[in-house]
């Protein structure tokens, strides 16, 4: 199972509603975990199965623009490890998938809202998107390498439970660089 839902909320955390922040973690963590309380039910009957839940490079290094967007994918760190800990001994494998720049959709229009306020002594309105969308599908990592990648982590009888991909990881591009 890949557990890969979400989007991306992005811009200075003082700049977010509440609203935002509660839609975001509806999302990306809750959504999670309502399909872990789905799946494993059945994953433990058949004493078998992987599980793999999608976080992100910002949910280990937390990244400028990404402070609501990493804390979901914090905690969906937190709910895994400790997940694959109390399950594997159904023979249930659990994978954290921690993806960097990959050339996805989570920049477009439809998967990436954007703060909604705006306090001057962060800059000019917009600032974050405007850095942000100049990488809408210009990201380095190839989503079908990834695909391959878990097919292969599939396949192993002990995988890790954590899989860091992509470029983020030690990457100098903007906006991942850290000075």
């Amino acid at each position: 199972m890949v557990n890969n839902a979400g989007y991306s909320l992005l811009g200075n955390f003082e700049e977010f509603t509440r609203g935002q922040i509660e839609r975001l973690f509806a999302t990306n963590f809750f959504g999670a975990t309502y399909v872990l309380r789905a799946a494993l039910p059945v994953l433990r009957r058949q004493r078998s199965g992987h599980v793999f839940n999608v976080s992100s490079a910002a949910g280990v290094l937390g990244f400028k623009h990404c402070t609501a967007y990493a804390a979901t994918k914090f905690a969906l760190e937190g709910l895994s490890l400790s997940l694959a800990q109390e399950v594997e001994q159904f023979g249930i494998k659990v994978t954290l998938v921690k993806p960097g720049f990959f050339r996805t959709d989570l920049l477009a229009p439809q998967s990436a809202a954007w703060n909604e306020l705006t306090i001057d002594d962060y800059g000019p309105a917009g600032a974050a998107k405007t850095t942000w969308e100049a990488y809408h599908h210009k990201q380095s990592g190839d989503p079908a390498k990834l695909a391959n990648a878990l097919l292969e982590l599939a396949a192993m009888d002990a995988p890790p439970k954590q899989f860091p991909a992509g470029m983020s990881w030690g990457c100098s591009r903007k906006p991942w660089r850290h000075d």
